[in-house]
């Protein structure tokens, strides 16, 4: 369990919706992933206002629990080395006395040990890939995804991060709570291999278009 001092001492990564990103104090190869307090997260529409209220009442809704599920889920069908490959380990979830659910996951560092970023963070700064090894990596991560039948539909570069290693590049996923729970009213896609397999490679194509725009964007 970590105090409060040694959470905001703690350095900071990034933040999404529903949770920020520290370095762990106690290991600087993993991340801990920690619930934003309710009163301070905005609310695009009323779905997620009705979401992030259940998050708080209850564990099943909560980010950190599902992305915790979803991991042991994979762990009972694959070895730890296979997923390894291109998923991001989750070791523990912890609650503080206030409530709040922190992750503790797998802190992805290229080659010279410094930390990999979202392929986000490269396209709104600039970074120019060569298209052809940027394409390769997603087709890797997804032909991955396709082989296995995992349902990882959330192939947003928010999600990715880009790891360097050497002469080469290899997506991570450092979010899979896509994997365990989807948006589908009725998951018809979690049901069938086939319409698994087709939404991951439309994913990925999608990915890769928009990867090729906002580049020329940059030229």
């Amino acid at each position: 369990m970590f105090s409060s001092v040694e959470l905001e001492g703690a350095e900071f990564l990034g933040a999404g919706a529903n949770r920020y990103c520290v370095i762990s104090p106690n290991d600087d190869n993993v991340c801990l992933k920690i619930d934003i307090p309710i009163a301070q997260r905005q609310c695009k529409n009323w779905r997620q206002a009705i979401k992030r209220h259940l998050s708080k009442e209850i564990i099943q809704f909560n980010e950190n629990y599902i992305e915790w599920m979803a991991y042991k889920k994979l762990t009972n069908r694959f070895s730890q080395v296979e997923l390894d490959q291109f998923i991001a380990g989750c070791f523990d979830l912890h609650k503080t006395p206030d409530g709040q659910l922190i992750l503790a996951c797998q802190l992805i560092r290229n080659a010279d040990h410094s930390i990999a970023l979202s392929l986000d963070h490269h396209l709104k700064n600039g970074t120019v890939f060569d298209l052809v090894q940027i394409n390769q990596a997603v087709d890797e991560l997804s032909e991955w995804l396709v082989r296995h039948s995992i349902p990882l539909f959330d192939l947003n570069s928010g999600n990715l991060v880009v790891q360097y290693n050497k002469k080469s590049i290899r997506l991570m996923c450092i979010d899979i709570k896509s994997t365990y729970k989807g948006k589908e009213i009725i998951p018809i896609s979690y049901w069938s291999k086939k319409i698994m397999q087709k939404k991951i490679r439309r994913r990925s194509e999608r990915l890769k278009k928009t990867i090729q725009l906002r580049m020329n964007k940059v030229l």
